[in-house]
């Protein structure tokens, strides 16, 4: 019997950009050139899941340099609410 590790796939972009602002974040169990699979079973997913909800609700305040950062922060959420409609 094997055991399915429960993953979601997220832009890195936006992803990274949460670490490095030194908020906690899901492991990544593994990654693409531009995506995590992170575990979907974290706690820290609720964590990202705001962060990212917070950038998407902010896109038509931000600085047009972070649009890139807000339509990742958007597939993040996406992703996200997505795993949780199939679980």
């Amino acid at each position: 019997m094997t055991i399915k590790t429960a993953m979601i796939r997220v832009p890195r972009k936006f992803y990274d950009d949460h670490v490095d602002r030194d908020l906690p974040a899901p492991g990544i169990l593994r990654s693409t050139k531009t995506h995590y699979y992170i575990d979907a079973l974290s706690r820290d997913l609720d964590e990202l899941l705001d962060d990212a909800k917070y950038y998407t609700e902010m896109i038509k305040y931000m600085h047009p340099d972070y649009r890139g950062l807000c339509r990742s922060a958007a597939a993040t959420v996406k992703s996200i609410n997505n795993y949780h409609k199939g679980a």
